[in-house]
């Protein structure tokens, strides 16, 4: 089932659309045509007789989300995560993209995807609720190389959240979306995920420098707090004396998917996160060859969250499957390189079990 309502205007007249996307086992998915924002992610209490949770970071009112820059529950792109210097070169020409913090352009620069009014289309049918939103992302725009077209569709089923990205260039370009919700499987309000446990079934990551930006190793995580691939409590790495922690503050770093295969069309398995008071757990499946896994480390109290919650590092974590970070400057990464008149197409399923 598939409702709406008008969530706000932009100071610029434009009207904000949610659209709220429902199933038969009592979750409930609200999603904003601005920046394609997850706003609400509710699931059934243990306790029948209890309100649902809410398990994504967001906010009741549009003036958060216009003063938000952390990219709460947003689409981003047209490059997802970090271009060092917002500099890239690509078939012998050079391209400088929005830079946004500090020297990198970071999703897509200062007016990316999530800023943007998309399309919307809602489909409903007995099984599942489908919203599928569009736009036109014009040449040059944020100094990315030709017109792309581009959908996301969200598709609602008793299992979760799947997740379809398609786009269409009429030059070459590189591109790069994906969803930047904050989960805490606990509810968005229950504070720190310290105590969660987290698996990605990823061998090895992409260290970076000072400026978040990888050096081109790609290292194995045996031995190291990035050795995820059995569940972990999150606290015990996020505290340890690794340089890359000390960097990022926390988990702000890319790992090297296992699964992923060149042209794959079918999501493989490659992340899971448990809350162990609940048993509340998420499973991650995407198309993807990375997945950054970030853990809320400079998110702070302003602007208010939902119902008065003003939201501390460490409450959330993020599981952003893409390309790596600063891919068009890294040959040796999955190329991230879309072909003039040739399709994009990627898959990324948030599966839950409560």
């Amino acid at each position: 089932m598939i409702s709406q309502r008008l969530f706000g205007t932009l100071p610029d007249g434009q009207k904000v659309m949610e659209y709220s996307l429902q199933n038969a086992v009592g979750m409930q998915v609200d999603i904003l045509d601005l920046g394609g924002i997850i706003r609400r992610w509710l699931v059934p209490a243990l306790d029948e007789n209890q309100p649902a949770v809410d398990i994504v970071l967001g906010f009741d009112t549009l003036d958060g989300y216009v003063a938000d820059q952390a990219y709460l529950g947003a689409v981003v792109g047209r490059y997802a995560n970090r271009i060092a210097k917002g500099q890239f070169a690509l078939n012998g020409k050079d391209y400088q993209a929005d830079v946004n913090q500090g020297d990198n352009c970071l999703h897509g620069g200062r007016d990316g995807f999530n800023s943007r009014i998309w399309q919307a289309q809602a489909i409903d049918n007995d099984n599942e609720a489908t919203l599928i939103l569009s736009l036109v992302s014009n040449e040059g725009d944020q100094g990315f190389p030709g017109t792309l077209k581009v959908n996301v569709t969200y598709t609602l089923s008793a299992e979760g959240l799947k997740i379809t990205y398609r786009g269409r260039s009429d030059q070459d370009t590189v591109f790069n979306p994906t969803q930047h919700s904050y989960f805490n499987l606990a509810g968005h309000d229950s504070g720190s995920v310290e105590n969660h446990q987290v698996q990605i079934l990823g061998s090895s990551y992409t260290p970076t420098d000072q400026h978040a930006i990888p050096t081109g190793e790609l290292a194995d995580v045996s031995g190291t707090p990035f050795d995820l691939r059995e569940l972990t409590t999150l606290q015990e790495p996020l505290l340890s004396p690794h340089e890359q922690i000390k960097l990022g503050n926390g988990f702000d770093h890319n790992w090297c998917l296992d699964a992923y295969q060149p042209k794959m069309t079918q999501a493989a398995l490659v992340a899971k996160a448990v809350e162990p008071a609940s048993g509340r757990t998420l499973t991650v499946y995407t198309t993807m060859p990375g997945m950054q896994l970030y853990t809320a480390n400079y998110i702070g109290p302003e602007p208010i969250g939902k119902n008065a919650t003003e939201y501390q590092a460490k409450q959330a974590y993020c599981f952003e499957t893409q390309y790596y970070p600063d891919t068009p400057n890294q040959p040796q990464f999955p190329s991230a390189t879309l072909k003039a008149n040739e399709d994009y197409y990627s898959v990324t399923e948030y599966k839950l079990s409560f």
